[in-house]
């Protein structure tokens, strides 16, 4: 009932209240979910505890990897190293892939490394008669392919808050499904396109 609360709100409410339909959805969503599970309840202060926690542990890990982010962007090397890959000759999509996936690797975000890269590639690759489409869906893929490096945010929470691990117990695997896997979907992603697919 929750997700569907969640899509519900979201749509009903998008046209007049814009991105702020989207906080009133997250809360009836969570209303929802409250009445639908008032009957299971136990230690109701113990999961708000529990909860609060959780949510200031994720908080706090995305702060210091944005903080991360921003710092190396503020770092000359960085900009240097931007310019570099900007700067790689147009060989299609490819290229474009490749630029965003190691500004994703730097910044340690997926939307950085697009933010960052698509202004400055996206009108050279447009104007020398690159599909727009495919253009748009290799940057989405390849963004999220060298994303996830040990100090993005989302593999510090889930490694250290959620599943109490060290990261050199559980990056290896967690690589393989976050780095690996969608790097052989950009790769066949690009064949597919190289064959006109």
């Amino acid at each position: 009932m929750g997700p569907a609360l969640v899509l519900l709100v979201s749509f009903a409410f998008h046209d007049t209240l814009g991105t702020s339909a989207l906080i009133l959805a997250l809360l009836a969503g969570c209303m929802g979910t409250v009445v639908m599970c008032w009957r299971f309840k136990r230690d109701s202060n113990r999961a708000l505890a529990e909860g609060s926690t959780g949510a200031l542990i994720a908080i706090g890990n995305t702060a210091a990897v944005v903080g991360f982010g921003a710092v190396a962007k503020a770092a000359p090397a960085f900009m240097g190293a931007v310019d570099w890959l900007t700067a790689l000759p147009n060989a299609g999509v490819a290229t474009a892939a490749i630029a965003v996936s190691l500004i994703a690797a730097m910044t340690g975000s997926a939307s950085g490394g697009q933010a960052i890269a698509l202004p400055l590639l996206a009108p050279g690759f447009l104007a020398s008669g690159v599909d727009a489409n495919q253009l748009h869906r290799s940057v989405a893929i390849s963004s999220g392919v060298l994303d996830s490096m040990p100090h993005n945010g989302y593999v510090v929470t889930t490694i250290r808050a959620i599943c109490n691990e060290t990261h050199k117990a559980a990056y290896g695997p967690m690589a393989i499904l976050t780095v690996v896997v969608p790097g052989l979907g950009l790769a066949l992603c690009l064949v597919l396109f190289a064959l006109g697919m």
